[in-house]
């Protein structure tokens, strides 16, 4: 699965509600493209959206996975984190630190490419889940 997330301008990064599941054997192409456009949808300065009144802006992936909590989804879970700053990606592997830690990036990035096709941005992703743990 491909989601994308906001910053809001409190500066807290939300999930925006665009998101694609994919195929387990999703091609090196199609992932990349996946990510591309959830990076189209990411945006900075959106509005912190008070959780105690509505339902969390992840819910519709929740759903869409049959899952009814974050606990739920994060079990188990392998994690890439994937930013873009100008032209230049960075792809980095995450580990599942439980509740105590949530997602944790490793300090250095498993790729860092300029205007990234979406077959080299597929590849490079799959490599970061080889370094998940």
């Amino acid at each position: 699965m491909a989601s994308s997330s906001s910053q809001t301008k409190d500066g807290f990064w939300i999930s925006n509600g665009a998101f694609e599941v994919l195929a387990s054997g999703a091609s090196d192409r199609e992932l990349g493209a996946a990510v591309l456009r959830m990076l189209d949808a990411s945006r900075t300065g959106v509005r912190t959206p008070n959780l105690r009144r509505g339902p969390s802006p992840f819910s519709p992936v929740l759903e869409a996975l049959g899952l009814r909590t974050w606990s739920a989804y994060a079990r188990g879970l392998l994690h890439v984190h994937v930013e873009r700053e100008d032209d230049v990606v960075r792809v980095t592997a995450s580990r599942n630190g439980g509740s105590r830690e949530g997602l944790v990036g490793s300090a250095e990035p498993v790729a860092v490419i300029e205007r990234p096709g979406d077959e080299a941005l597929g590849t490079a992703i799959r490599e970061a889940f080889a370094h998940c743990s």
